[in-house]
């Protein structure tokens, strides 16, 4: 399908980007602009919120990806300097039971290394790495077995007489040990040479993955050996085009520039606010290759890890920043949410309430609130929500609509939204006009082909197309009971 741009939309120039899907889900090809605010109408199971999920995947995994890479290779380091203390295991038990009561006289560089078992990763790779060449010259050389000794022999008189036990102990030990040395400055030394194109596309294809469920792909897609597509483009050029085979990215055939959006979110389940300290004993799945140690989840988990982050307190001057910028947006919120959950309970002056026993609809503007007001926002901020009035009355609807709208107006967010309601879709097309961003609003209806496959008919300046599709499902029903009235007269 070839994309249609308006001259009125040639004209606002600097922001417009097109997001592209070709053999996603059900999805046979879609491109969609992304700027402002992106509505996407159309009947269930017709892969809406495919779209949303494949945007989510590819802008979560890539955003702030710098800071991203550097994380995953210190915990991939870390992960190879535990397997060589694993090795050592026996021995460090028995030093760390002495010396459980002598922390003051523990060796620093041992602290330095043992400490990697239960303490956070908050350096950068270069640290780990560094600390890695260290550790494995003091086991070539023995020094780590020194200081261990050492230190127990400080607090204890009588290991003297098990000092040779250790020494052979070590020693018998020590080739297998330098064998995984050797591999861990192998792996530390590919990190350094690891390109960022690389690692982008790695990242996108676990999170998409994981967002569909390992079956990304249209149904024969693979099987034909044909490539299925995901690409953001500005004005200029693909920020990144991602071909994906067999579920994989092709590094190869792939590019990468950028992710050009810092955060996003996806909305579609308003039960995600709720207590969501059940969740907090999930296990963290492992990686097994060099590339994206760190734990992958999908846009509902990550959402329900939102929702239960401890509040930060922000500089004061960001805060009244926020506060203005957001000002007409959170009137309209605050008059139907005017309280905050935080714990799982929903808090007002006059009362507190279990968030599980608030109104459904009520819930998705509680989420939207927490994210506004608990969140650094800015105009590279993606929002995405997938058929967000479906819990709702329709005055909440056009409260809702008026709340979207105002974040394009006065945050410069870009939002895209799924819907399938002729009375939230009037709603938008409505406020759009009221608070002048026509031009940056952008509509899509979605069509099924004859192999139930999916493409995307851009509405921008023919909405009417829509309702029409819309109303002749109330026409349908009207017809019915009108025929059955005058049956009963």
């Amino acid at each position: 399908m070839k994309p249609f741009y308006s001259n009125r939309i040639i004209q606002k120039g600097n922001k417009i980007m097109e997001f592209s899907v070709k053999g996603i889900g059900i999805i046979k090809e879609a491109d969609i602009k992304i700027d402002g605010l992106t509505v996407i109408a159309g009947s269930n199971n017709s892969g809406k919120t495919t779209v949303g999920r494949a945007l989510y995947s590819v802008v979560n995994a890539v955003e702030n990806l710098d800071q991203k890479q550097d994380i995953d290779q210190s915990a991939a380091i870390v992960e190879r300097i535990k397997k060589i203390l694993n090795i050592y295991r026996s021995l460090l038990t028995e030093y760390e039971f002495m010396m459980q009561d002598f922390i003051e006289e523990k060796n620093k560089f041992v602290v330095e290394i043992l400490d990697l078992d239960h303490m956070p990763i908050d350096e950068n790779s270069d640290y780990y790495i560094t600390l890695l060449y260290q550790f494995c010259d003091s086991i070539k050389t023995d020094t780590f077995l020194d200081f261990l000794i050492d230190d127990m022999k400080k607090i204890s008189p009588y290991f003297e007489a098990r000092e040779d036990e250790f020494y052979s102990e070590w020693k018998y030990i020590k080739p297998k040990a330098l064998l995984e040395c050797s591999k861990a400055l192998d792996s530390a030394k590919s990190f350094q040479k690891q390109e960022r194109k690389d690692f982008a596309c790695k990242i996108a294809a676990r999170t998409l993955q994981v967002e569909f469920m390992n079956q990304v792909q249209s149904i024969g897609q693979s099987d034909n050996g044909q490539y299925s597509i995901v690409r953001l483009r500005n004005q200029k050029e693909n920020l990144f085009e991602f071909y994906i085979s067999d579920d994989n990215i092709n590094i190869e055939k792939s590019k990468f520039q950028d992710g050009y959006f810092d955060s996003v979110y996806f909305i579609d389940d308003p039960y995600v606010i709720e207590d969501p300290r059940v969740y907090r004993f999930i296990t963290p799945r492992k990686r097994t290759d060099s590339y994206v140690q760190s734990r992958i989840v999908n846009h509902r988990e990550d959402m329900r890890c939102l929702m239960r982050k401890p509040e930060e307190d922000k500089k004061i001057s960001e805060t009244l920043y926020q506060e203005k910028q957001l000002e007409k947006v959170m009137q309209q919120i605050n008059a139907i949410v005017p309280g905050m959950v935080s714990g799982g309970t929903y808090y007002t002056p006059e009362m507190k309430i279990k968030v599980g026993n608030l109104a459904t609809g009520f819930k998705i503007f509680s989420i939207i609130k927490k994210i506004l007001t608990e969140n650094d926002l800015s105009d590279k901020t993606l929002l995405i929500l997938d058929e967000p009035e479906s819990h709702l009355h329709p005055e909440w609807i056009n409260r809702l609509a008026e709340v979207i709208v105002l974040l394009v107006k006065e945050c410069n967010i870009t939002v895209l939204l799924t819907t399938h309601s002729p009375n939230f879709l009037l709603a938008v097309d409505a406020l759009m006009r009221k608070y002048d961003i026509r031009n940056k609003c952008h509509f899509y209806q979605t069509e099924q082909e004859e192999d139930h496959r999916v493409k995307y008919i851009e509405r921008t300046d023919s909405l009417d197309d829509v309702y029409a599709d819309f109303a002749a499902s109330f026409a349908k029903m009207s017809a019915i009971r009108k025929k059955y009235m005058n049956l009963e007269e």
